[in-house]
């Protein structure tokens, strides 16, 4: 019997876990709670909402590997995980699909298409009212030009639209500016960089304040990186046009009022962390998360 005991918090279809337990005993749990039993646990594959940090990997005494499928690591400690000689890697595959998601955010605004489908619901013919805007000529700014970042400059540039970029960690940038730069010239702002102790709130009051009248802010890194509660007071005093959200600072956002009343403003799109799962994307995360496990378990022969 393979002496592997893989334990996995995640969702992916039947076909993986068959060729999954090619190597090892497949335990799938999505939310690890007191009553899963870890102790024999030798690789752990999670997604980001499975909190990687002391805790968890003190009841794993048997742990050799953990991996993530996924762009952002703010979920895994990986300082305890390198004290205790245990392995990991993340699978970030979901560079185009987060990006074409951003894109839909910004077609869906200057297209009025929620509004449109919204108000026929309920009956009502606003042609002359819904009014949009064409992308070509805007500007867009990225702040953070890591895969997904880079992903969105080429397909914005597809459309036409000017793109600048806020990246202090990349060097090279064909549209590097700085972030004031970026706040005040641009049309749409698109969120990509990491959530850490730098980036918490970094897009707040002040930086809202210097964003151009009517901009269109878009988040879908994670929950955090924008103070929700300047979000909101930003929205109601008509700085933005609007917002599109796919993460929150807690999720689900739902039994917090702050985040409940951003979401059921009507110029909030609003999506459960989701506007990067596409069905091509969930069948190469498993692929590499299946390479990922047979290369380790090779290794350590």
């Amino acid at each position: 019997m393979n002496k592997h005991k893989i334990l996995v918090a995640d969702d992916y279809g039947e076909e993986f876990y068959e060729e999954l337990a090619k190597y090892g005993e497949v335990v799938k749990a999505i939310d690890i709670d007191d009553d899963v039993q870890l102790d024999d646990v030798t690789i752990l594959v999670v997604r980001s909402k499975t909190k990687v940090n002391q805790k968890l990997v003190e009841r794993m005494q048997n742990l050799k590997c953990v991996i993530t499928a996924t762009h952002g690591i703010d979920h895994i400690d990986l300082d305890y995980l390198k004290e205790k000689g245990i392995e990991f890697y993340n699978i970030p595959v979901q560079s185009y699909d987060v990006a074409q998601g951003v894109m839909a955010y910004i077609l869906a605004h200057s297209t009025n298409l929620v509004e449109g489908d919204r108000s026929m619901k309920r009956e009502e013919w606003k042609k002359k009212e819904l009014r949009g805007c064409r992308v070509k000529g805007k500007t867009l700014g990225i702040i953070g030009y890591g895969r997904i970042g880079k992903e969105v400059a080429r397909m914005a540039s597809a459309l036409k639209m000017n793109v600048v970029v806020y990246d202090p960690y990349v060097e090279d940038k064909e549209f590097a500016v700085t972030l004031d730069e970026l706040l005040k010239t641009s049309d749409f702002i698109t969120i990509h960089v990491p959530l850490t102790e730098e980036t918490k709130h970094m897009i707040g009051r002040n930086e809202i304040s210097k964003m151009k009248d009517r901009a269109y802010l878009i988040n879908t890194a994670r929950g955090g990186i924008i103070d929700e509660e300047a979000l909101l007071d930003a929205l109601r005093k008509r700085k933005l046009s609007g917002v599109a959200l796919d993460v929150y600072e807690r999720q689900p956002p739902f039994g917090n009022e702050l985040t409940n009343r951003l979401i059921k403003d009507e110029r909030v799109i609003a999506t459960p962390h989701s506007i990067g799962q596409t069905i091509e994307a969930i069948e190469e995360k498993g692929e590499g998360v299946i390479k990922t496990i047979k290369d380790h378990i090779k290794a350590s022969l």
